[in-house]
Parts: C-alpha cells; structure tokens; sequence
C-alpha cells in the first residue's frame, strides 16, 4: 500500500515551478538559457555586488565594449617585436604586407583606444540610482536614451492633456492667441479634478499649467522659445540679447566675468559706493565692479517697461489700493525699492516702520510673483517646444531651464498674521479665479474671535501682534493662471512661507534620523520681513536656513537631469540667489548676514536709517541716568567681560547703595544672560525675583507684586518678556 503524502509535501508539490527538479539543487534550463536568465543577488560575485551598489547596473553601460578586455591595455613590448613592427612598417610601404597577419594585434589596440574614462554625467546617474528614492523614474530615462520606451509619461493622466493641447497648437501655429482662447475652456475641466493630482518631478510641467500661456506673454519670455533651432545657438544669442535682465541672469549660459566676479566675491573686494538718496536715505552698494548704475532710480512709468508679466500688472492696482489712491504705479518708496528689486541686487533696508510695511510687502510680493511666473512660463514652452520637436522627429537641442527642485520663492515671516496678510495680497496679484484650501487657511491662520487683542496697547504692538501670532508654521503655494494651490507639497509649490522655526524644525540638525533641506536646493529669491522679531525669537534658526541654501539635494526627487541649468550642477547657485532683508533698524547680526551670506554677482545694497537727533533727552521722569562703556578684546568674549564687570563693578555699587537697594530692575536682553545671573544671585543668596519669557503668568504676577511691595530688592526682567507681555 502506497504511503500517503502529508499536507506539507502536497503544497510544496502545487507550488513547484516547471522546469525544475525534485530535489531543487538543479534545473532543467540549457547551460545558454541558465546564462540568460536574471542573477539572484546571493549569486553574485563580489565585483558584481560592488558594480551594483555604484552604478545601479551590473554592466555599467560605459564600460560594457572594454570590460571583458580591460586588462589588455598595458603591453610590455620587447626589442624583438620593435624589430618586428619596423619590418612591418618597412612591408606595408612596399606593399608587401598583409593586413590580415596582425588583425588580433589590431583589435586590442583599437579597444585600447576606444577606451574612455567614464563621463560625469554617467557617475552622477549612478549615484542617483544607487541613492533616489524614484528608482524605476531613473530606469524609465535610461530605457528612453536607449529607444525602448516613449518619452511622454502615460502614468500621468493630466500630461495627456497636455499633449491634446500641444497638438491643437501644432494644428496652427501662427494663431497663438485663438489657442490660448480654446484651451481656456479645457483648461477649467482639467481644474475640478487637479487637486489630488501632484506629479512626481518638482520642476515638471503641470498640465493646468501648460494652459497658462498667453500672446502678451511672450513679448518678455519667448525670446528663447518663439522659434525653433535644433543647435540651440540661436537661442543662447536671443536670450544674451534680451532686454529683459530676468532671461540674461537666469540663463543656462552665464557670461565670461561670472566666474570672474565669484573670485571677487570671495576674496572680498568689492568696490564699494556710498550715497544719499532722497526715499532711501543713507545707502552703501558693494558691487564687484565700478558700477554708477546703482545709483540710478529712474521713475517707473508702467509695469509693462520693467518686464512685469502682463496678467500681472493688470491686477497691481487693486492689490495696491490700500496704499495709493493715485493714478501712479507706484509710493515713492515702492518705486525705488522696486528697482533694486528688479534688478536683482541684494538688499538689506532697515528703514521699515508702521507707515511703510504695507507698501514695502506688496512691493515685493509682486517682485516674487512675478518671478514665479516668467520661470514657470519659461519651462512650460520649452515643454512644448520638446514636445513638438519629438513629434516631428527632430532634435530640439538641450533645454536646461529648471532645477533640482521646483520651489523658487523662500519667504520668512515671524508670525501667522503676517502671513494672512501676504497670502490675501497674492491672491489679489495672481488674478486666480479658484483658491484651494483657502477656507482651510483661514481658520488655521486667522485669530478666533474670542481672542480678540487689547486695543488698549501701543500703536505697534497692535500691528505686531494683532491676530494670530504663533510662530511655528510652514506652507507651500502653487501658482496656475486660473487657479492658486494653498498647502501644496513643497516639491510641488512654487513659493514657500515659513517661520524660522517651521524650517528649523524639518531641516533638523546633523545626526537627525529625519530631515529633510532638499527644497531648499533651487531658491533663487529669499525675502525676511519683520527681520527684527527673529531677534526675539531665535537668531540661530536663521543661520541655520542660511547654510543650508542652494546645496546638492540628497536625493533626485523626479528632477530631469538634462535640463538642469549647469550653475546649478556646478554648485554656483548661491552667487545669483537674490536676498532681501526688510527690519526697523540695524544691527550686529543683519552685518553678518550681509557679509557672510549675500554672495550676489549682481551686488547689495546696505540702506539704513539716518538719526540726526538724538532721543535720549526726551525721556520724561527725572531719572538720573548712567552709561559705562566695557572694553572687549573681541566681539567673541564680550558677552563675558559684561557679565565680569556687572558681578565685579557694577552689583557691589548698587549693594551698598541704600536709595537702589530697596527697588532696582536689571533689563537683560540676551536670555543666556539672564540665566547667569539668576544663578549668581541664586548661589549668593540675594533677595530678587526672576521673570523671563518662559514663566507662566502667575508667576509673573507673583514676582511683580513681590518687588512692588518691597518683599524683594531686585527684579530681572528680560528683553524678550517685555516685547511678548508689556
């Protein structure tokens, strides 16, 4: 009687392969069908496993012709085969010598030859196969350089679209403006649905934005795109002749002097000028070379004459009415920032106030939209332009227009309220019909109504922290031309408001399991409003943004690597990123980040306030007034040599001094200050109360009734506490 199979052995039955034996130790494939089949990972040999990890391929493709020979190209040749290739040689020109007799000699040294070292772009393919995250994106490029796969991606629904469109306009290319009117209407049927649709590359075309193109538009930015050169020659020299200086700097081609200017730049020398301006005041301009043109503030007429896209400034007056009421495109103040602005300088004005925030934060919200627009319009015809050129069969030549990473625009503000404010003024500008996510935004941002602030306080505590203060907040905006995407992923937005906080939080620090700073690798334009509270805040997080700007990205994120402009490969992307720094006065640490970080070809301006009197004497109790001044040998060790003088000097005097013992305040503005000092008094047993910025509100109430009564002789009250609460 035959013994029966248990459950495990008839499972193990169902489930062998074909094709391969009982035991599993062999297989019934041919040695030449074994050879062709995929290699499992345990069977690789060592400089497979190794080829592997750093190409993302077994065989690289650059040394796939050489590879099975790469240990021929050394010979060592004797004097017997000198003597052999002579009398070859002396053959040959007799004509004598057949050239079949050294074919296997011959054949070396030509894979000898073709040999070459493997090109930078083919080691940075592999690193960012071996790295990124988007593994199949990077194969699906390779197997389209080969001809195995289409370009278009037909994963993508909405790139469909696109290509409908493309094709209308294919259909008629001398009436651009009736295809723009056409595509209006599928336009607005793609938007119901493009919410939930993020494409995967940063900087790739949104169909609902390919929509976005318009005949006045391209007067500024089709000088590279209106016609079609395969070379691309024609199209460097159009964008070198712009008049536009938005096309001449951002431009894959930068001219001869820009590395020149580098070397100037970091070798500090700059050539400095210094002018009185009737708007700016007191302005020192640092270029790289003699240039008066900074000086210059011409009138700005109209938006249209300093190539501010046309869907644009048709919508600056109603975003600007709340500043002006005249028939002017600009203040005076709006006018001359404006054009530094425009002319991609960086700029560091400490001359804001309560008067002049509004029209300083619409000046350059239409300075940044407008940026946003001219890059992304530029990207959307050159996509069409490689579209075309790929249906027709023709070589388009390189576009390098984008890169890494989609974001543009780096805006920092202290609190929520600020950013209400800004965003209401972008909705304003884009002229956008649909807002996603506004309702969203409001409540998140906006202050409930039974938080109401007390009217009671001063003028500028009421602008500073009327609404929604909090400060940790970070979020991504995507523009269309008919539609504006609040909340968007930052590899999908275009601008990106944030505290320093909010970024401090996900850039992290060294060591950090997560992080993420990749989004910061493409910025071109950085705007700090309201610079002055970061101070009462935490002056490091800015620091730390900062060096982390415009590095290499860790990580591919869907990027096109062939259309990355080549300063941004070669890491020069912070010597054309623009910098603008908008606070109420200047201090110690806007200096340093005036000198250690705007590194613009184009120069930066320094424009501080002028104080021709003095406020001192206008204090009004009769309060007797003292001032010490400390010599420090450096900048490093003078928050130590002040502590050593007030424990050493200053606190004995007022020990002994029976008038101030009984009521004296000491105002500390640095909070690490203020811990030492707590716990000088703390260990020597003084009577004194702390109150910091970090104490609960009883507690606060408690120490100040304490000193009022007298129970206490000193009350240490920092800067920050009198900024948030008085």
């Amino acid at each position: 009687m035959a013994k029966e199979r248990s459950a495990i052995s008839k499972s193990m039955s169902k489930k062998r392969v074909s094709g391969t034996h009982v035991s599993g130790l062999s297989s019934s494939k041919t040695a030449t069908k074994r050879k062709e089949a995929p290699v499992k990972y345990g069977k690789l040999s060592r400089k497979q496993k190794q080829d592997l990890e750093d190409y993302g391929e077994l065989v690289p493709k650059d040394f796939e012709e050489d590879e099975a020979d790469n240990t021929k190209r050394r010979r060592v040749v004797s004097e017997a085969d000198l003597d052999r290739e002579l009398d070859e040689e002396r053959r040959r020109a007799e004509g004598q010598f057949d050239d079949s007799e050294e074919d296997e000699d011959s054949d070396s040294e030509e894979e000898e030859e073709d040999w070459k070292k493997p090109s930078a772009y083919s080691l940075l393919m592999g690193s960012l196969k071996k790295n990124s995250k988007q593994k199949d994106f990077y194969k699906k490029i390779q197997r389209e350089q080969e001809g195995i796969e289409d370009v278009i991606e037909s994963a993508d629904e909405e790139l469909e679209d696109e290509e409908e469109e493309e094709e209308e306009e294919e259909i008629d290319e001398g009436a651009e403006q009736e295809l723009d009117d056409m595509s209006e209407g599928e336009e607005d049927d793609d938007e119901e649905n493009v919410e939930d649709a993020e494409p995967v590359d940063g900087d790739a075309a949104d169909p609902l934005e390919e929509d976005d193109e318009e005949e006045e538009e391209i007067v500024y930015v089709g000088s590279d795109v209106e016609e079609d050169d395969a070379s691309g020659i024609s199209q460097c020299t159009h964008i070198m002749e712009s008049d536009d200086l938005f096309e001449r700097r951002f431009a894959d081609q930068q001219p001869a002097s820009f590395d020149e200017k580098i070397s100037i730049i970091e070798q500090k020398k700059w050539v400095a000028h210094t002018f009185e301006d009737e708007i700016l005041k007191d302005v020192t301009a640092l270029t790289t070379t003699a240039d008066n043109t900074v000086k210059e503030m011409p009138k700005i007429e109209s938006l249209e004459n300093v190539h501010v896209k046309q869907r644009i400034a048709k919508c600056w007056p109603k975003a600007n009415k709340e500043v002006i009421k005249k028939t002017v495109t600009f203040t005076p103040l709006q006018d001359h920032l404006f054009t530094q602005m425009n002319n991609y300088r960086d700029m560091v004005f400490c001359n804001r106030s309560l008067s002049n925030a509004k029209e300083i934060r619409n000046a350059y919200a239409l300075h940044a939209l407008n940026h946003i627009t001219k890059t992304r319009d530029r990207v959307l015809k050159n996509n069409a332009k490689l579209s075309k050129a790929q249906k027709e069969g023709n070589d388009a030549g390189e576009m390098r227009d984008q890169g890494f990473t989609r974001p543009k625009v780096l805006i920092i503000l202290p609190f929520r309220n600020t950013v209400v404010d800004l965003v209401d003024t972008f909705i304003k500008l884009s002229g956008t019909e649909q807002h996603e996510n506004k309702n969203r935004f409001f409540e998140q941002f906006n202050l409930r109504e039974e938080e109401a602030i007390d009217t009671s306080k001063p003028a500028d505590y009421l602008q500073n922290f009327q609404g929604n203060i909090d400060d940790h907040f970070r979020l991504g905006i995507k523009f269309a031309k008919k539609s504006m995407k609040i909340y968007s992923d930052f590899y999908n937005a275009d601008v990106i408001i944030a505290s320093p906080l909010g970024l401090r939080t996900l850039i992290g620090s060294e060591g950090d399991k997560k992080r993420d700073f990749d989004f910061l690798s493409s910025i071109e334009l950085v705007i700090l409003d309201q610079t002055n509270h970061f101070l009462m805040q935490n002056w490091e997080h800015i620091d730390h943004i900062f060096q982390h700007l415009n590095l290499i990205p860790t990580d591919g994120h869907g990027c096109d690597i062939s259309r990355i402009k080549s300063w941004y490969l070669d890491g020069k992307a912070k010597y054309l990123r623009q910098t603008l720094v908008f606070a109420d006065f200047l201090t110690p640490e806007f200096n340093a980040l005036f000198n250690k970080y705007m590194k613009n070809v184009a120069g930066k301006l320094k424009i501080k306030r002028t104080y021709e009197e003095g406020s001192i004497l206008d204090v009004i109790p009769q309060v007797q007034q003292s001032f010490t001044r400390i010599d420090a040998p450096s900048l490093k060790t003078i928050n130590d040599v002040r502590y050593k003088y007030f424990i050493e000097k200053t606190l004995p005097t007022l020990r002994k001094s029976a008038i101030m013992q009984s009521h004296t305040l000491i105002f500390i503005p640095s909070y690490f200050d203020f811990v030492r000092v707590r716990n000088y008094f703390e260990d020597n047993k003084y009577s004194y109360e702390p109150c910091s910025e970090y104490a609960s509100g009883p507690a606060i109430t408690r120490s100040r009734a304490q000193f009022f009564h007298g129970r206490s002789n000193f009350l240490l009250y920092t800067e920050r506490l009198h900024f948030f609460r008085r």
